[in-house]
């Protein structure tokens, strides 16, 4: 949302656990992922968004940008989700070079930060509801947040072009590989290490996004708790590697309680849709936490919607060999980073 518009095919996600780097040719039309890798950062690099550790982040950045033989400096990247306020609104009906002055001020009524902390950014959904109104989506973003992202990918060598809103540039990545059905409302969940960011859309429309801040930190804590393990066990055990060997009736009170904290954090935001719009019929899990073996079924059974992991190779071609993994297990914690890089078109 925020930058100049400018072609270019690579994204960059610097999460608080990992950083994923994709690298796209033939956008927008056919691409291909040509390069992509991750690496992960110390604990407490990033904490909330908030870069503790700077010269281990750049680091980090530089290394995987040199090991994947990236040559392209331009990229694309993403504010940091807990510094961003998305709200759709309505103000008086007037034309987009008109709406552009007004927007600051009308801005001011709906979000939480002094105006002059923030940037802000719009898109008109629909020119005429009502009379005289119409409806847009309003982004405000800490400039603190902004310009601290932009420093940080410029000291790491790299020249940052749009930086995108996590939640836009997964519906992005979404919205390139399937074709959503208008009429149904569908609820996209990314369960990342430091937030889960709950969307609805319908369509191309987004209705609501917002960040909570039940995360896999919360689950490493939940196993801590239960279990009495330090963070790096129960991380493991979050990537699968150990479960037989730990009591399983604490390991799964551990595990469910977390679903529960997502469902509620999901049930939240339903009061909020607009009037008319129908209860969730699709949920789309991305994130670390998608890969979590029993959360599809659990929010199935909550909700009564189909639930599905995001798969970002649906249309999207990639050269063989280029993951260390089988593709199924990186493509929802690659979503982010392959929707910010479509988003260099």
């Amino acid at each position: 949302m925020f930058g100049k518009r400018k072609r270019t095919s690579v994204g960059i996600d610097v999460g608080s656990s990992l950083i994923k780097v994709v690298e796209l040719e033939g956008i927008p039309k056919n691409p291909k992922i040509v390069r992509f890798g991750m690496t992960s950062l110390p604990s407490h690099a990033i904490v909330d968004g908030d870069i503790m550790d700077r010269e281990a982040v750049i680091d980090a950045i530089k290394s995987l940008i040199e090991s994947l033989g990236i040559e392209e400096t331009e990229v694309v990247s993403a504010v940091p989700g807990r510094g961003v306020i998305v709200k759709k609104i309505q103000m008086d009906r007037m034309k987009e070079s008109e709406a552009e002055e007004q927007i600051k001020w009308v801005a001011e009524q709906y979000i939480s930060f002094p105006i002059d902390e923030v940037v802000i950014d719009f898109e008109i959904l629909n020119p005429e509801v009502g009379e005289d109104q119409m409806e847009v989506l309003l982004v405000a973003a800490k400039k603190e947040m902004v310009e601290g992202r932009l420093s940080l990918l410029r000291e790491a060598g790299l020249e940052p072009i749009i930086l995108d809103v996590p939640a836009f540039a997964i519906q992005n990545v979404y919205e390139f590989n399937y074709e959503p059905d208008p009429q149904e409302l569908i609820g996209m969940i990314h369960v990342g290490a430091q937030f889960t960011n709950i969307t609805f859309i319908q369509g191309p429309v987004n209705h609501f996004t917002r960040d909570i801040p039940t995360s896999l930190t919360t689950l490493s804590q939940n196993l801590q708790r239960e279990l009495g393990l330090p963070s790096e066990e129960t991380f493991a055990l979050i990537r699968g590697e150990g479960v037989e060997n730990v009591d399983q009736a604490s390991f799964k009170m551990a595990v469910n309680n977390f679903f529960e904290d997502i469902a509620v954090g999901i049930e939240r935001v339903l009061p909020y849709l607009p009037e008319g719009v129908e209860r969730v019929q699709r949920i789309v899990l991305s994130g670390g936490g998608a890969l979590l073996p029993e959360l599809p079924e659990f929010l199935k059974e909550r909700f009564g919607a189909e639930v599905e992991i995001l798969d970002p190779f649906k249309k999207i071609e990639y050269e063989e060999g280029i993951f260390e993994t089988e593709p199924a297990k990186i493509a929802p914690i690659a979503a982010l980073s392959i929707g910010l890089a479509i988003r260099g078109e």
